[in-house]
């Protein structure tokens, strides 16, 4: 029987380190509940992925976090908009049924974003350890140079708080927030 990878070690012994040591960030912003819709790869052409958002823009539907991947010529998009234009969305793609065949809707989910302190690597590969041992999903996650976003159950965020504050350090007179105004576009 062989014992535990050079690869396994490493994780372990970095992930612990993590673990022992808070971690100081800058910062937690948890979104309203939100709707996830992916563009499945399948069939995809390549002209409804710019058409989708063009769609949602000529509706003036706000697309609060946008993520797109791919490598050579498969590129993934995906993105999260209010639980409250998800009905108007439906009805804008179902006019397209290639389009809306390719469409995957995930709803009840919530972004929360973590802004870190010059914490290199370690906030990332904490976050998903804790993720994974606390069984929490994880749809989707983005990086910048200012923050991690992660999307999950949103009736799960707080539980995801509590989970991440216990080894985390936020600045003195800061806890995490939501946003309390909701933009919206009008036609003028």
């Amino acid at each position: 029987m062989r014992g535990p990878s050079l690869l396994h070690k490493f994780l372990m012994n970095n992930t612990r380190d993590g673990i022992n040591k808070k971690i100081r960030i800058n910062g937690i912003k948890l979104s309203t509940e939100l709707v996830q819709i992916n563009l499945l790869n399948g069939s995809f052409s390549q002209e409804f992925r710019p058409l989708f958002f063009r769609l949602l823009a000529q509706h003036q539907i706000n697309i609060p976090f946008i993520l797109t991947s791919g490598m050579g010529e498969e590129i993934i998009g995906s993105c999260c908009v209010a639980v409250e234009d998800i009905h108007r969305i439906k009805k804008v793609v179902k006019e397209k049924p290639k389009l809306k065949d390719n469409l995957e809707f995930i709803p009840g989910v919530g972004t929360l974003s973590i802004f870190p302190h010059h914490s290199k690597l370690k906030l990332l590969g904490l976050s998903f350890y804790l993720f994974g041992k606390q069984r929490l999903p994880l749809y989707g996650m983005a990086s910048s140079i200012s923050s991690l976003t992660f999307i999950t159950n949103y009736s799960q965020l707080d539980e995801a708080v509590s989970i991440l504050l216990e080894h985390i350090d936020l600045p003195p007179n800061h806890a995490p927030f939501r946003p309390e105004i909701h933009v919206i576009q009008k036609k003028r």
